[in-house]
C-alpha cells in the first residue's frame, strides 16, 4: 500500500510531465515512501498524546528534534512496526519519564553539564550520524551539519536555561536530548541492524568526518 501510494503521488504530483533519470526517481520515491509511512506513525503519537494530556510537551518535544536530531541524525528502525514502536517509546516516554522522576536543582544542573559535554563529544565525533539508507557523503555538507548541530544545542541551552522555568518541562529537555544523542550511538546502531554509511563497501572510501 505504501509502495503504491508513493509511487502515485510521486508520478502525478511530484515529477508530472517531467523527465527525471531513474537515479534521481529512486532517491525522490525513498523520500516520499518515508513520509507516506510518518505520516500515520505520527498521528497515532499525536492521538495517544492528546488521550493522555501532555500534547504541550509533545509540541516541546517535536520541536528539539526539529532543530536538533535533524542535524545530529541517529539509527533508523528496520520496519514500520518497529519504527512506531520505538518513536512512541522515545516521544511519549520522555515526556512520562518527567513526569514520574523529581530531580533536585542541584542533580539536574549536574545532568544539564553532563549532558552538554555529551552533546558536544556526539557532534563533534559522530554527527550527522547517517545510514547507508540515506549517506551523506559530501565532507562539505557534513561539515556543514556538524556547525548546525552545535549551534542548536547551545540555543536549546540558552533558550531553555533562561526561560523554562517548569521543572517537569527541564527534565523532560534533558531526556529528550539524552535519548537523541544516544540514538547516534553503535550500540544503538546495531541494536537496530543499523549501518553508519561508512560502514558500507558503497560509500566507506568516500566520507571522512
Amino acid at each position: 500500500m505504501v509502495e503504491k501510494i508513493s509511487n502515485y503521488f510521486l508520478d502525478n504530483v511530484l515529477i508530472k510531465d517531467e523527465e527525471v533519470s531513474e537515479e534521481k526517481r529512486e532517491i525522490l520515491l525513498f523520500g516520499v515512501k518515508r513520509i507516506v509511512e510518518d505520516i500515520p506513525k505520527f498521528t497515532a503519537i499525536i492521538i495517544i498524546a492528546y488521550f493522555l494530556n501532555i500534547l504541550p510537551q509533545l509540541g516541546v518535544v517535536f520541536l528539539i528534534n526539529l532543530v536538533y536530531k535533524t542535524f545530529v541524525g541517529g539509527a533508523h528502525a528496520r520496519t514500520n512496526i518497529e519504527c512506531f514502536i520505538y518513536s512512541t517509546l522515545y516521544l511519549i516516554g520522555s515526556i512520562l519519564l518527567a513526569k514520574v522522576t523529581y530531580i533536585s536543582n542541584i542533580v539536574l544542573v549536574i545532568l544539564y553539564i553532563l549532558n552538554y559535554i555529551l552533546s558536544v563529544y556526539v557532534i563533534y565525533k559522530i554527527a550527522p550520524a547517517d545510514t547507508e539508507e540515506i549517506p551523506i557523503i559530501n565532507k562539505e555538507q557534513r561539515k556543514k551539519l556538524k556547525i548546525f548541530a552545535f549551534i542548536s544545542i547551545n540555543l536549546i541551552y540558552l533558550v531553555f536555561i533562561l526561560f523554562v522555568k517548569n521543572m517537569e518541562y527541564k527534565e523532560m529537555i534533558i531526556y529528550v536530548l539524552l535519548f537523541i544523542n544516544i540514538m547516534t550511538t553503535k550500540p544503538v546502531y546495531r541494536f537496530l541492524r543499523c549501518k553508519y554509511s561508512y560502514e558500507s563497501d558503497e560509500f566507506k572510501d568516500l566520507i571522512g568526518n
